[in-house]
């Protein structure tokens, strides 16, 4: 038999994954466990896209992206991101996970070291060990989740070629200090590594401010978002990077290796969705309404027993458990059974996090909400 690459044979089901298989055979199930918006892509960008297919965009495009696009995203950068961004340092993904993997692919190998703070999304830690570098994952402080800027500190050493973050946070809502950051940066330039920070939910934030990291200086900055959370784009599967000409010269082969660029159509739809007022207007009502699923679902954890912090962004509370001496595989399955409550373990997002349960309040309606506090408030008494 054939032997897969031993990138490949690193990669691991997800708890997220394999509770997702779990919650199959369960009848009355309300998914709290996933991570995608339960409102429609806006009507203007849908149309934006059957136009594009009806005038023929279904062609490859310059790899880079189209070039209206890139402005469009440049402009946006400026103006919401701080960023000093210009259309040149702009490269249309397909999807932040594409972002991700070609960064890696192409400043990290075997025998470098990548830094990740936890807790974190486990597609960081799976791309990181795909291309064969040596993992270091940094525990944010706990009772905030903010950068541990000393640790990080002391873990960087003439090996350190990236680092992996994600503002907000997926799954704490946590939006890093912009001092953390300011610090961050600088380091990155003095130690020469790069940070890919994810900035997928950028737009949806609540009392506090966005804040990137390349805000601070573009130099040695990977600065990534996309269209699926915000615009309710989850399978178009359309993203965008940002950093220094430098630095988007030397990804684009592998981007262009991969997936040429793109797909046109998508990209017309993608520029609708960035400069249509009504598509704006649709992710400023949307995060209103993360917002309150956030107040209420908060508000009912704390009450019920499993204390979460006010997500500053995101649409996710990330719940401690660790009074009930289960680990958080074994909580979320008992949820799972007796409450037909989807949540995704702890241990999923790092190693130091098997305390905690991440709930999504993305995909569920503020009826079914409810219901699944006062299931779960019903069944934790039992623990």
């Amino acid at each position: 038999m054939v032997k897969v690459t031993s990138g490949v044979s690193k990669i691991k089901l997800s708890g997220i994954e394999e509770m997702n298989e779990l919650a199959k055979k369960v009848d009355g199930l309300i998914n709290m466990g996933q991570g995608k918006p339960v409102f429609k892509t806006p009507l203007p960008v849908i149309n934006a896209a059957k136009k594009a297919l009806d005038e023929g965009h279904t062609k490859y495009t310059l790899s880079r992206g189209i070039e209206e696009l890139r402005v469009a995203l440049a402009n946006k950068m400026r103006d919401y991101n701080k960023i000093d961004a210009t259309p040149e340092e702009i490269l249309v993904t397909v999807g932040v996970s594409e972002g991700i993997s070609i960064s890696l692919l192409s400043y990290a190998e075997k025998g470098d070291k990548v830094l990740i703070p936890t807790p974190s999304h486990p597609f960081f830690r799976i791309m990181a060990g795909f291309v064969g570098a040596d993992i270091v994952e940094v525990p944010c402080k706990e009772g905030d989740f903010s950068l541990d800027i000393e640790a990080i500190e002391d873990l960087v050493d003439d090996k350190t070629k990236a680092m992996l973050i994600n503002v907000p946070n997926n799954p704490t809502g946590k939006i890093y200090d912009g001092m953390q950051l300011k610090r961050l940066q600088r380091m990155a330039v003095n130690q020469d590594f790069l940070v890919i920070s994810d900035e997928i939910y950028d737009y949806i934030v609540f009392e506090k401010k966005h804040e990137s990291i390349a805000k601070y200086g573009k130099e040695n900055i990977v600065t990534l978002s996309g269209f699926s959370k915000a615009y309710s784009m989850t399978g178009w599967r359309i993203g965008y990077m940002h950093s220094t000409e430098d630095i988007i010269n030397n990804i684009l082969p592998i981007h262009n290796s991969l997936v040429v660029s793109a797909p046109d159509f998508i990209q017309v739809a993608a520029l609708k969705a960035v400069n249509d007022e009504t598509s704006l207007n649709f992710v400023k009502a949307t995060t209103e309404e993360y917002r309150k699923r956030r107040d209420f679902v908060v508000k009912r954890l704390n009450e019920i027993g499993l204390p979460s912090n006010l997500p500053e962004g995101a649409y996710y509370a990330f719940s401690d458990i660790s009074s009930y001496r289960m680990d958080s595989l074994g909580f979320a399955k008992f949820l799972l059974k007796v409450a037909k409550v989807l949540c995704v373990p702890g241990i999923s997002f790092g190693k130091d996090w098997d305390g905690y349960v991440r709930f999504s309040f993305a995909d569920v309606p503020q009826s079914d909400l409810a219901e699944a506090m006062d299931r779960i408030e019903k069944v934790i008494k039992r623990i």
